[in-house]
């Protein structure tokens, strides 16, 4: 009597499991060359800036005019108290590098010379510093903790407010409402951080 019941299936319609997971050596090769090109792109540093939350861009701004605050103290007790005419002064006679004139909001990039006077001149051009310094003609027997030192344009954190480095050499962030009466509190002329008063 013939049987009735469903044939076998043969092996070659249907691969098996191991043999249908199979992926060609080629097709891993691309996906980590783009894996690695993308973990580079990730780690690069104008990634990373651009990534930031402007919250911690501001912090970044302000521990900058930290250590300018100290570069300049540092510089008054070197020379009887004199504040530096320049940030330039500042960069030639303290241990402080140009990345720190450098606000990271801002479209404005490092001063970066061959040469150390190369970089310091190269501050002095536009592009290279997002501070305005207030500081020369100053002693530390004139100035008070409510004298602004150095401040960066409104513009630097999208007009919501500034980082200002008063006279005790702290560093506040100033809301765009306020910064009307701290300026104004400022009664000495701005002085171009690129230009010596007077010129």
């Amino acid at each position: 009597m013939p049987d009735h019941s469903d044939p076998p299936k043969l092996d070659y319609a249907s691969p098996d499991a191991a043999r249908r997971r199979k992926i060609p050596i080629l097709q891993i090769l691309i996906i980590l060359s783009a894996a690695s090109v993308l973990m580079a792109y990730l780690m690069s540093p104008s990634f990373r800036f651009r990534s930031r939350p402007e919250t911690q861009l501001r912090v970044r701004c302000a521990w900058n005019l930290r250590q300018i605050g100290q570069g300049i103290f540092r510089y008054c007790n070197d020379h009887q108290g004199q504040f530096p005419d320049l940030f330039a002064t500042e960069l030639a006679n303290e241990e402080i590098t140009s990345d720190v004139f450098v606000c990271p909001s801002s479209s404005d990039t490092r001063a970066n010379g061959p040469t150390t006077q190369a970089t310091i001149s190269q501050l002095a051009t536009p592009g290279h510093c997002s501070y305005i310094y207030l500081g020369g003609g100053l002693t530390l027997k004139t100035v008070t903790p409510q004298t602004v030192v150095a401040y960066e344009p409104l513009a630097n954190h999208g007009g919501q407010g500034m980082n200002v480095l008063f006279g005790d050499f702290h560093v506040d962030w100033i809301a765009a409402t306020s910064v009307g009466a701290i300026l104004n509190a400022a009664t000495r002329p701005q002085v171009p951080a690129t230009m010596p008063a007077g010129n």
